[in-house]
């Protein structure tokens, strides 16, 4: 049962559970002291996006979004999402933080009936937010679910040193999912991941790396591979998959939890590689081929996108100074960027040891990473399925906030749960 306490002298009623609300004034209006239990937290309020107006009006939730899930967690301490519902105004109240930084994402699934009126499944938003002792206020405007082209899945487990007894690193792979109503062309396509990570290093702080992580105009990247085709060759109708593989073999006589991945639609090439010769290739067009010659690896820690195709020799590149020497650069513009999945490990050891940054690319191309898998070789990391959503058309979830967006599971090359 909730407990509550109604503080006559402003007028405001703190919910103190963890499903609670604030009332119509925020942190500054409640009086100094009270004793631990009324310590201000985080005060949230959710409305719908202004791009997305349409939906708040369809709705009638021009005041703001009710019934909403704001989730956050303490960046450093083991993951598990803390959660508080909005009211019928928008606003929900987490009381008692502990001051740090944390993930705070907020979400709303649309019922049948909401979705028909709206046409859209689902709204989400997610940032990384400092929580002080004196309470933090916030407004979360959530973007609509979109349908497209999306990476629906990601197989990415690192392996090696004493915890597995041996190395391996090619049982990779990524799936592609068309989750829309109309067919769509795979030819040319690029495949990238992304160049920065969403720490800071010894060698480069987050604001000296945020020309890079927080371009609005796109994303940086290194390392791009080119589907193969010349257009209309590889087709995807509405909701079907494709499995891309770093290697098209059967790995699981590595590890019986590594993937069978002979029979995959795609598989990546580079200089060393051994090729089936079964199974079409997309090829390295990047800056330089990545050093162990079989395609590029992406481990649950990277992040990876999808563009339309590009001409490398076209873009606009810059040079990062590092310690191991300069690195070239090139940006893939906002305009080519079909989808980015931005993954996050469960590693509260590493959430400690360096500082969190806030973000690996521009809030437009996502606002928040998800996944947050262990380190397990059975595990990837996939888009969650919305409830009820039948057919293609949005039938996986893609707000650009990867944070609720995507989940784990037991991986499942080519098929959608």
């Amino acid at each position: 049962m909730n407990s509550s306490k109604r503080l006559d002298s402003v007028g405001i009623v703190l919910c103190l559970s963890a499903l609670a609300c604030i009332g119509e004034v925020g942190f500054s209006d409640l009086p100094p002291g009270g004793g631990d239990h009324l310590r201000p937290g985080l005060a949230v309020t959710v409305r719908v996006a202004p791009e997305a107006a349409g939906v708040a009006q369809a709705l009638g939730w021009a005041g703001g979004v009710p019934g909403a899930e704001v989730r956050v967690h303490r960046i450093g301490t083991d993951f598990a999402w803390e959660t508080a519902i909005t009211d019928e105004r928008g606003n929900a109240y987490l009381p008692q933080l502990v001051s740090g930084r944390y993930r705070v994402a907020a979400y709303r699934p649309l019922t049948d009936e909401e979705s028909a009126q709206a046409g859209v499944s689902a709204l989400a938003s997610g940032r990384i937010l400092d929580v002080g002792g004196a309470g933090t206020e916030q407004t979360m405007e959530l973007v609509p679910n979109r349908t497209g082209l999306v990476i629906s899945e990601v197989y990415g487990p690192a392996t090696g040193g004493p915890r597995w007894g041996f190395s391996y690193n090619f049982h990779m792979y990524f799936e592609l999912y068309n989750n829309s109503d109309r067919t769509v062309f795979l030819d040319g396509l690029t495949f990238g991941r992304v160049q920065l990570f969403d720490v800071a290093a010894p060698h480069e702080s987050c604001a000296e790396s945020a020309r890079f992580r927080k371009d609005p105009d796109g994303i940086w990247a290194q390392f791009l591979h080119r589907f193969p085709g010349s257009g209309g060759q590889y087709p995807l109708g509405p909701g079907e998959a494709v499995v891309v593989a770093l290697d098209a073999i059967d790995h699981s006589v590595v590890h019986p939890d590594f993937p069978d991945l002979s029979n995959a639609d795609f598989e990546l090439l580079g200089f060393g590689d051994v090729d089936n010769p079964a199974v079409p290739n997309l090829v390295e067009i990047g800056l330089r081929s990545w050093p162990h010659g079989h395609g590029l690896l992406f481990y649950h820690t990277h992040s990876l996108f999808i563009a339309n195709e590009l001409d490398p020799s076209s873009l606009e590149r810059a040079v990062r100074h590092l310690p191991v020497g300069d690195s070239e650069t090139i940006r893939v513009p906002d305009t080519d960027i079909i989808d980015v999945m931005w993954m996050e490990m469960d590693d509260a050891l590493q959430d400690q040891r360096f500082e969190r940054c806030d973000g690996v690319v521009h809030g437009t191309f996502d606002q928040l990473g998800g996944g947050f898998l262990p380190s397990d070789l059975s595990l990837s990391a996939q888009r969650i399925r919305l409830p009820g959503a039948a057919g293609a058309a949005g039938r996986l979830q893609d707000t650009n906030v990867s944070a609720v967006d995507l989940t784990h599971g037991a991986i499942t090359p080519g098929a959608i749960r």
